[in-house]
């Protein structure tokens, strides 16, 4: 094989190893983010209406959250994306008030897809 050759497959393949490498990389953010959003609508959905959800309930609600994301995000993760998401939530309802269309949309949210759990 003649250097030119060889040079051009290495270049190649450098480029598709970048390209798959940030495509893992978007699809973990997407990941995060899906997973932040509902936990965010859980939280929204406890301050406004002022519920919790029993150890059942949330045992279903994580099992359905976790079939959202391919069960991708380590638990330790998890953990650190459920803290974020119930501070901004916080924020965002002490700044916009639940009735706030940012509010609105969160529980909009949980009540499609997460209330009848």
């Amino acid at each position: 094989m003649s250097k030119s050759i060889v040079t051009r497959l290495a270049a190649a393949a450098l480029v598709a190893g970048s390209v798959l490498a940030n495509a893992g990389f978007v699809a973990a953010q997407d990941s995060n983010a899906t997973y932040s959003q509902y936990h965010q609508a859980i939280r929204a959905n406890e301050v406004c209406r002022e519920t919790t959800l029993d150890p059942a309930t949330w045992s279903k609600v994580s099992t359905y959250i976790d079939g959202k994301i391919n069960y991708e995000i380590p638990a330790g993760e998890r953990l650190t994306l459920i803290e974020a998401a119930k501070t901004d939530t916080r924020v965002l309802i002490e700044r916009k008030g639940c009735e706030s269309d940012e509010v609105a949309a969160l529980l909009s949210l949980y009540d499609s897809e997460l209330a009848s759990l």
